[in-house]
């Protein structure tokens, strides 16, 4: 019932208002998330982009990006490829430099994990994103990542190296080697 909520969120912020709809929702969505149902868990992901556009970047940055977050190290794959793809459509809504600010060196920041698991995520990202931010956020936040982890003992790591660098590559045509 609550999940159905979410996905008519928009018809509920014009009944109740924003105020009590922020109120109301962190615990529901709190709960919700941590799920151990994968599939209710995926739906509460793909609410996300929603819920930002209707709440609004202040209040998604400090309420609901450390819940997505989160999703970056669960241990369903398709939780956090949703993660991901969550986090581009943030990208187009909040604009780049809030990724930069606020996503991208997270999630970067995986790159040093233990699990390889999570060592992968931030290679699918720079594949996700590569068409949603600048040249400039490739070369400053992926570049380093993807020298790093071409390095990286377990040859799947290195595969998704190469995955990443040819899904990035129509984007960088035309830009700087420097």
């Amino acid at each position: 019932m609550r999940l159905n909520l979410f996905k008519r969120l928009e018809d509920l912020n014009e009944v109740i208002g924003i105020e009590d709809l922020q109120q109301s929702i962190i615990p529901s969505l709190s709960e919700l998330s941590q799920d151990k149902n994968w599939r209710i868990k995926l739906s509460v992901v793909e609410q996300f982009p929603v819920l930002a556009r209707q709440l609004g970047e202040s209040f998604f940055n400090e309420k609901l990006n450390p819940i997505c977050l989160t999703w970056l190290k669960d241990q369903i794959f398709t939780i956090r490829e949703a993660a991901l793809n969550n986090f581009k459509q943030l990208t187009v809504v909040f604009g780049h430099q809030w990724a930069s600010r606020n996503v991208i060196p997270k999630i970067m920041w995986q790159a040093s994990d233990a699990n390889y698991l999570h060592r992968v995520t931030p290679l699918i990202s720079m594949s996700i994103m590569a068409d949603v931010v600048p040249g400039e956020t490739v070369k400053v936040h992926f570049l380093p990542v993807l020298a790093s982890l071409s390095k990286d003992r377990v040859a799947n790591i290195r595969m998704n190296v190469a995955k990443s660098i040819q899904a990035m590559l129509p984007h960088l045509k035309g830009q700087s080697a420097n």
